[in-house]
């Protein structure tokens, strides 16, 4: 199974969902800009599963034309691989940058085995999310941001868009963070642009932020769901009504919405 969900192509939103003889899988890109600057793709064979999601850089001309190049170039190498290591998806990284012929976009990757073993890389600051067997989740690679946990919060909000690395820029924004390891059989990734991750609950105190990671609130949307396709319905239904209620401010947590394009997949290991 595969499919190309380029930015360029979204005219509101497009989904996929389906599942191989190890996992299931589930896909989404909604448009929130007037052009999408958000990309994704899936792959899946009796080997491997790849998931990829592109988020081109907001204000740049040009971000739709971005994540989609840089989607369909690593795409193309990675689909032809039977497993990957560091090497692998730093060239499937490097192929994305070359084919960027205008702005730039953030990337975030996963490449996984029918044994469970997976590597994750991010470059910029679309989130990778695993939930553990005991559904405990958590961030499996930093954020690129300006902007971090114990800044103020009128800083952190201010500034939360600029990133420190991205492809289609300069080579010293190209910083790759990368993870590997095993799942265990009911282990899940939530892999998204920062649609997602903006439009969660931040934990703050006397007025900075502690945690910008967005898991509690995070958790809390996806319990009891373990479906990957009703899990990316109900956070996309959740943000949309978010972002109609605007900024919210409670004990020791704060939302402010921000009107964004979203791509969210999630995947889940269902044997090994």
């Amino acid at each position: 199974m595969e499919k190309l969900i380029k930015g360029r192509d979204v005219t509101d939103q497009e989904s996929s969902s389906g599942k191989s003889s190890f996992c299931q899988f589930s896909v989404t890109v909604k448009k929130g800009h007037p052009e999408c600057g958000d990309s994704a793709f899936v792959f899946s064979d009796d080997k491997k599963l790849i998931i990829g999601i592109f988020d081109g850089v907001s204000g740049e001309p040009g971000a739709e034309e971005a994540s989609s190049d840089a989607a369909e170039a690593a795409l193309d190498y990675l689909k032809g691989l039977d497993k990957a290591g560091e090497k692998e998806i730093k060239e499937a990284l490097s192929r994305a940058h070359l084919a960027i012929n205008i702005s730039s976009t953030t990337a975030s990757l996963l490449f996984l085995r029918k044994d469970g073993s997976f590597i994750v890389a991010a470059i910029g600051d679309s989130p990778i999310y695993g939930l553990d067997s005991k559904g405990k989740l958590g961030l499996e690679v930093p954020l690129a941001r300006t902007v971090k946990d114990n800044d103020s919060i009128l800083k952190y909000f201010a500034f939360r868009n600029y990133i420190t690395a991205a492809l289609g820029g300069p080579a010293e924004l190209l910083e790759v963070s990368i993870r590997s390891g095993k799942l265990k059989k009911g282990e899940m990734f939530i892999i998204a642009s920062d649609g997602l991750s903006d439009n969660l609950f931040v934990k703050v105190k006397e007025g900075y932020v502690t945690d910008s990671s967005g898991i509690d609130d995070l958790q809390s949307l996806i319990r009891k769901k373990n479906v990957p396709s009703a899990m990316v319905k109900t956070l996309m239904a959740e943000i949309e009504k978010r972002l109609s209620t605007g900024r919210i401010e409670k004990k020791n947590s704060s939302l402010v919405p921000k009107e964004d394009d979203i791509a969210i997949a999630v995947v889940k290991l269902t044997k090994v």
